[in-house]
């Protein structure tokens, strides 16, 4: 499974690539603290909403820690897209990268 580091993904960001930002956290996370640009589909609603995501870029998949978003990782890639886990998750994206996104 391939896996990236929140100061990769900041930095994809800040280079302007293309990719997909998949948040797979419940809608009452996404409430406490979310990064902009990212679509929002649970993990376990993902095999119903497949059609809303890019196949044709990677997908950042990101959740709270990194374990949600890797077992989407293994499910995406199974499906033929170019998955790759956000490890850390929104906890390392807040710790590391942005203080304002509240720590829950």
């Amino acid at each position: 499974m391939k896996s990236i580091t929140v100061q990769e993904l900041k930095k994809s960001m800040e280079d302007s690539e293309k990719y997909t930002l998949l948040d797979v956290r419940e809608d009452r996370e996404l409430i406490t603290a979310s990064i902009d640009g990212a679509i929002h589909i649970p993990m376990m609603a993902i095999p119903y909403e497949l059609d809303k995501i890019n196949k044709d870029e990677p997908v950042y998949i990101l959740c709270h820690s990194g374990v949600r978003s890797a077992q989407a990782c293994l499910y995406l890639e199974q499906k033929g897209f170019d998955a790759v886990n956000i490890r850390g998750g929104i906890h390392a994206w807040s710790t590391e990268i942005d203080p304002s996104v509240p720590i829950y």
